[in-house]
């Protein structure tokens, strides 16, 4: 565990972008139009449906041509992708889902809430009502699909930390978005697959950054995606142009640089 006083030496230094500026970051003139009420809320009570702005507006100005997604779930993350830009994806996930360390699932909800869904589910019956997997089998990807927008998807099934990249150029793709497994290994494996794949002047970008410890305190989850990327900063940092976390959101985001090489004992889970 990284202690509050390292975080807190490297957080201080880090680069904020507020949500009111983020065009400026982004070198675009179409200012983002965010809700007033959002950018007083403390990034404790944030949410997803809060960054899934803040993500559409940079595909829809940065207009990658091919993206990366670690953690593909129902879809979310690759339909807000394709919807506002003409990339095409290529997209992480365990086939079998996500287990935490005491066996449950880490991803699940209420089949009545879930609706029908082609191809196999996972299923839990309880006493009180039946629960789906939601990142297994036929849930995963599961939105785009429904959109019929598959045909701009590769969709690979595995553990992205054994995901064969040798064949995939360096500066193959031109964003990358970091949001799959949040233990330490997993974090680390992505982080360093994302920043050897990305282009120089192309985008890497975390979920589940939190700077502030409230924020941490508040989220398991965000407290080990920081953690891990404290323990790489050093060497991370070597490989962006600019570092900086959108303010407020989960969001940490990386303008990949040209002179950085990613050595290959980087690439080691430790």
């Amino acid at each position: 565990m990284v202690s509050g006083a390292a975080l807190h030496r490297v957080f201080r230094g880090l680069e904020t972008v507020g949500v009111a500026h983020l065009h400026t970051a982004l070198v675009c003139t179409d200012r983002l139009q965010f809700p007033r009420a959002w950018r007083r809320r403390p990034v404790s009570e944030w949410t997803m449906e809060s960054d899934d702005v803040l993500l559409r507006y940079i595909f829809r100005h940065f207009r990658p041509n091919r993206h990366l997604e670690f953690g593909t779930w129902e879809g979310d993350g690759v339909l807000r992708c394709l919807e506002e830009c003409d990339a095409t994806v290529w997209t992480v996930n365990l086939l079998e889902g996500e287990t935490k360390d005491d066996g449950a699932w880490a991803y699940g909800s209420e089949e009545r809430l879930v609706g029908e869904v082609s191809g196999r589910r996972e299923r839990l019956v309880t006493s009180a009502t039946t629960w789906v997997r939601t990142d297994a089998y036929g849930q995963i990807g599961h939105k785009y699909l429904a959109r019929n927008l598959g045909h701009r998807v590769c969709q690979i099934y595995c553990d992205s930390r054994t995901w064969d990249t040798t064949h995939y150029p360096p500066g193959f793709f031109d964003t990358a978005f970091i949001d799959g497994g949040h233990v330490a290994d997993v974090v680390h494996s992505d982080s360093w697959k994302a920043i050897a794949l990305v282009r120089a002047g192309g985008l890497v970008m975390w979920h589940d950054f939190a700077p502030r410890s409230d924020a941490r305190d508040s989220s398991v989850t965000a407290a080990q995606v920081t953690n891990q990327l404290l323990v790489d900063w050093s060497s991370i940092s070597e490989c962006f142009d600019r570092l900086f976390w959108i303010e407020p959101s989960w969001l940490l985001v990386g303008v990949r640089n040209a002179g950085a090489g990613v050595e290959a004992a980087s690439l080691t889970v430790r």
